[in-house]
């Protein structure tokens, strides 16, 4: 089994979700977690709780990831509460799809490129200062970025520069023995448009398209974060986890 404890992790957009999942599964393996939220407090205390009654130690920090000061405040209320961070989660992120690229407005592009690319950015470059050595660095992407699907252009326009984000800083921090790695998740159940149930037109691309025949869950998503988070990685670094059952995306 995985040990973390006494590691600290910061996971970005974990009140709900990925980002809970991964929090509680870390917290489940002795690491003391920062829960980040931004609008949403009563979650993110939800997920302390969770993580609390495994045995675990977190607490939630607010913070809006498109904010480049409010990333910078985030870390560093976790080295102020933990003194170090030796692991960070990029997983924060908005979904805005369905809309055809000649309908898409400026306000929606800078939402999504705000949160997913700009916000992912200055994650990874605070987590770049900060993290210890041998620390790791994990960001959550998704695998539309290499399935074009109408009305999806800006959202996977906006989670593709950081898979190359993630490429040069593990090349960047290497030497220090740091891993920088991504999971790329394909249609997760509980989680984004699928955090209610997962919608028909998703069901239908599930049929078409994957060998298993299901979503994929949280616990999918965990366990992935689980090894890129563990000694078992140490050697895996600049690389990107397609987690889709054997389908294309």
């Amino acid at each position: 089994m995985t040990n973390l404890k006494n590691k600290v992790a910061l996971i970005t957009g974990s009140a709900r979700g990925i980002g809970k999942a991964v929090a509680e599964r870390f917290g489940s393996l002795g690491a003391n977690v920062v829960v980040n939220y931004v609008a949403s407090e009563r979650a993110a205390q939800e997920t302390v709780a969770a993580i609390e009654c495994c045995g675990g130690h977190a607490i939630a920090v607010q913070a809006d990831i498109s904010e480049v000061a409010d990333i910078e405040r985030l870390f560093a209320k976790t080295i102020e509460h933990f003194s170090c961070i030796d692991i960070v989660v990029a997983n924060a992120g908005v979904e805005v799809v369905g809309t055809p690229t000649a309908k898409v407005t400026e306000a929606d592009f800078d939402r999504v490129f705000d949160v997913n690319t700009k916000g992912t950015f200055f994650t990874l470059a605070q987590a770049a200062r900060h993290i210890t050595d041998k620390g790791r660095i994990i960001y959550v992407g998704s695998s539309t970025t290499g399935f074009p699907i109408p009305g999806y252009a800006i959202y996977s326009g906006s989670k593709i520069a950081p898979r190359l984000f993630v490429e040069v800083l593990a090349k960047e921090l290497g030497p220090r023995g740091v891993t920088v790695n991504s999971i790329v998740p394909t249609i997760t159940e509980g989680a984004g448009l699928s955090t209610g149930a997962v919608r028909p037109q998703a069901r239908d691309f599930i049929r078409m398209f994957n060998p298993m025949q299901r979503a994929a869950t949280l616990g999918d998503i965990a366990d992935a974060a689980e090894y890129l988070a563990s000694d078992l990685s140490a050697f895996v670094s600049g690389q990107h986890l397609l987690l889709s059952g054997g389908g294309p995306a």
